[in-house]
């Protein structure tokens, strides 16, 4: 999705969620700003920099922000509901009208999961 991702993750132990979302968006965010900031000279970097960029109000030691300050965890229990929230996260980028069909998007488990193609994502599988 041009804007948000879904993410199914089954972290070990289940409490280590908050801890795990808290590195991935910081050094997703960190690499993120530091390709903006060295790829300037391409007019889409800079504007998207511009967008990251906080208000001086801001009461913060950081200079953007690319998260949200938090997350939405959904407790998924059982296969029923692993399966339903999986169909969900394929069938998004449909949806929206981004790709006609799941397997078009190319970001998408879809891929790994039906059509055995790891080469963008490469994942484990989840049981």
């Amino acid at each position: 999705m041009p804007e948000h991702f879904h993410l199914l993750i089954k972290p070990e132990p289940a409490e280590s969620t908050s801890r795990l979302m808290q590195e991935l968006k910081k050094r997703s965010a960190q690499g993120i700003v530091s390709a903006l900031t060295e790829n300037q000279t391409h007019s889409w970097c800079r504007k998207m920099l511009a967008g990251l960029r906080l208000p001086p109000t801001v009461h913060s030691d950081s200079r953007y922000r690319v998260w949200q300050r938090r997350f939405y965890p959904y407790g998924v229990y059982s296969e029923k509901k692993r399966l339903e929230k999986l169909n969900y996260m394929h069938n998004n980028p449909v949806k929206r009208g981004l790709v006609h069909s799941p397997e078009e998007w190319p970001w998408s488990s879809f891929r790994f999961y039906y059509l055995k193609d790891s080469c963008l994502l490469s994942m484990d599988k989840l049981v």
